[in-house]
Formats: C-alpha cells, sequence, structure tokens
C-alpha cells in the first residue's frame, strides 16, 4: 500500500473513534402520557397496562410512581455525558387512582455529591507483626498422638 492509502485509513479510523457512543435507557417510546393519563380517572392498573412498570417507586409517603428514560452519549475514552432525560411523576389517591402527573426534562435535573463519609467500626485493630505473631504456637502443636492437625485427641477442638 502506499503512504497515501495509509494516512486515509488512519484518518478514517480517527473520524470514527470521535462519534459518540450512544447509550438509551428507561421508558423509550413515543407514549403521550398528557392524552392517555387523566388526573381523577386513570387507575393504577391503567398506567400498568399501557406503560408497564415504573422505574422507580416511593418508599414512603403517597404511592408515587416514576417513569425515568435518558440518554447518553460517550465519544473516546471521556466520561459518559447525558444529552437528554425525562422524567414522568405519578402520584396515587388511597383508592389507586391518578391524583398527580407531572413532567420534567433534564433542565430539572441537579447535580448533588455522594457522601463519603465511612462508618467507624468499635474493636482492636491489628497490625501484619501482630497478626503474624499472634499465630505463633497455633497450629500442629506436639503430643497429637495421630489427631489431625489442629484437632486434639478425643474429638475436641
Amino acid at each position: 500500500m502506499k503512504l497515501k492509502h495509509y494516512v486515509i485509513l488512519i484518518a478514517a479510523l480517527a473520524a470514527a473513534s470521535c462519534s459518540p457512543r450512544v447509550d438509551t435507557r428507561g421508558h423509550v417510546g413515543t407514549a403521550n402520557w398528557k392524552d392517555s393519563v387523566r388526573v381523577g380517572a386513570t387507575t393504577r392498573d391503567d398506567i400498568l397496562a399501557n406503560f408497564g412498570s415504573p422505574s422507580a417507586q416511593s418508599s414512603f409517603g403517597e404511592e408515587t410512581w416514576y417513569y425515568i428514560s435518558a440518554r447518553k452519549e460517550t465519544t473516546a475514552f471521556f466520561a459518559p455525558e447525558t444529552v437528554d432525560q425525562q422524567v414522568v411523576r405519578i402520584a396515587f389517591d388511597a383508592s389507586g387512582t391518578v391524583s398527580q402527573l407531572e413532567f420534567f426534562d433534564q433542565s430539572a435535573s441537579q447535580e448533588f455529591d455522594l457522601a463519603t463519609r465511612v462508618t467507624p467500626t468499635e474493636g482492636h485493630t491489628m497490625n501484619a507483626l501482630e497478626q503474624m505473631l499472634g499465630n505463633i504456637g497455633r497450629f500442629n502443636r506436639g503430643g497429637d498422638s495421630g489427631a489431625a492437625p489442629g484437632r486434639r485427641p478425643g474429638g475436641g477442638f
């Protein structure tokens, strides 16, 4: 191959590596929530039949379901970047009927830092030297009279 062909091949590979890898997750589709869900009329079973299981559910308070979709793009070795995100929040009353329907896009999202604290554990921690010295004499004691290593005669430990 000529040098010209190598240059074209390298340029093509470099251009291909710059195109982002797209990762779409969650409830993707053309669901028309506003036409399908009516506050005060649509039930929990209707939501399940039309849209499937929610992405997340509330753990306390009023029963609330969240349908989340996100589109992330990763270019080369860089961290993934969220380019689109949609969240539908559906709250139900005590009878299982939709009481509130809200929509959030990526502009409503907020960045937050995870807690990095560690819960301390009480007790004595031994360094490597204490661990090695603490094991001297614990194994293969003499005078076992045929017992398995680490066991005392008579079946005791």
